[in-house]
C-alpha cells in the first residue's frame, strides 16, 4: 500500500502516522496524519525535538505537565551553573520554585547553604527553531484540514523549503512572511487579534487564515503563540462556509481536537471585547 506524504510532496510506501503538533507540546491522537516514516524520523523529530526541549518552551511544558511518548515530565535545566564558591552545579525551574543540584557533592543544595545564595548561568536559545516548526505544522495542517484543495491552490512548496533547508542559511528566493514568537507591534491591528487567537484557549492550536492571494498559518503551543506564515495561495478556490467560514481553527484541550471557523471564533473575541467594555 502506497500513501502520499505532503512533506515531500510524493508518494510514499514506507509510511506512519505523525502528530501535527506532538503529544509533548499538547497534540493530541485525532490531529495526525500519515507521512513518510524516514522523512518523520530525521527531519520532522529533529523539528519537533528542538521546539520541545527549547527553555521557554520547557516551562509551559511543565506547567501543564505536557509529557512525550516517552511519558516523561520534563522541567527547565540549565546545566552549565557556578554556585557562588565556583563549584559547578545544574539549576531546575519547576513549579515548586527553582531547585540547584550541586554537582561536585552530588546532591540537591540545601536551601540554608549560602553557596546557593548566588549562582551564574548560561543556557542556549536556539533562534529560528519557530520558523522551522510553523512551517512544518502549516504543511501538515494544511493538508489536514483542506486535503486536495490545499494541494491544487495553496504554494506549499515554500513551506516545504523552509523545513528542507538548512537552519544556518535559508534559501533566499522563499516566498513566505514570517512573524515569530517574539515580534511585537502596537500597530499591526490584525496580527495582534491572530496572536490573541491563538492564545485564548489557553491550549495548542492551529489558525489557518486564508485571504484572497494568500494562505496564513498561525501556531500556538501550550497557550503561547509560537508563529504566523503567510504563503501565496488561489483562495478563491478554498472552502469559505460552515466550519471554514474566513479560515479554519483546530484547538486541542483535554487531549480532544476541536474544529470550527475563524468566523466563529471571531465573533467569540468581539464577545470578550463586549464584556471588558
Amino acid at each position: 500500500m502506497s500513501k502520499y506524504c505532503i512533506y515531500l510532496d510524493s508518494i510514499t510506501k514506507d509510511f506512519n502516522y505523525e502528530h501535527i503538533i506532538p503529544l509533548s507540546l499538547g497534540g493530541c491522537d485525532d490531529f495526525v496524519i500519515e507521512v513518510d516514516r524516514g522523512f518523520n524520523s530525521s527531519v520532522g523529530s529533529s523539528i519537533d525535538g528542538d521546539v520541545a526541549n527549547d527553555f521557554l518552551v520547557l516551562f509551559e511544558r511543565d506547567r501543564f505537565k505536557a509529557k512525550g511518548h516517552s511519558k516523561k515530565h520534563e522541567k527547565p535545566l540549565i546545566k552549565n551553573v557556578r554556585l557562588k564558591d565556583g563549584r559547578p552545579a545544574q539549576a531546575i525551574f519547576g513549579q515548586e520554585g527553582l531547585r540547584i543540584f550541586d554537582l561536585q557533592r552530588k546532591r540537591p543544595l540545601p536551601l540554608t547553604d549560602s553557596a546557593g545564595g548566588e549562582i551564574k548561568c548560561n543556557f542556549k536559545m536556539e533562534m529560528g527553531i519557530d520558523l522551522f516548526f510553523v512551517a512544518k505544522v502549516a504543511l501538515a495542517a494544511g493538508y489536514f484540514a483542506y486535503g486536495e484543495a490545499f494541494k491544487s491552490y495553496v504554494k506549499h512548496s515554500e513551506l516545504r523549503k523552509i523545513i528542507t533547508a538548512d537552519k544556518i542559511s535559508l534559501p533566499p528566493n522563499i516566498k513566505a512572511k514570517f512573524y515569530d514568537r517574539f515580534f511585537e507591534t502596537t500597530d499591526d491591528i490584525e496580527f495582534m487579534i491572530v496572536k490573541m487567537a491563538t492564545e485564548i484557549g489557553g491550549c495548542s492550536s492551529v489558525l489557518i487564515l486564508p485571504s484572497e492571494n494568500s494562505f496564513g498559518v498561525a501556531v500556538g503551543v501550550l497557550g503561547k503563540f509560537m508563529g504566523f506564515i503567510i504563503v501565496p495561495s488561489q483562495s478563491k478556490h478554498l472552502p469559505n462556509s460552515d466550519d471554514y467560514r474566513l479560515g479554519h481553527c483546530m484547538f486541542i484541550q483535554d487531549g480532544k481536537l476541536k474544529r470550527f471557523s475563524f468566523d466563529y471564533l471571531r465573533q467569540r473575541l468581539l464577545t470578550k471585547f463586549d464584556e471588558k467594555l
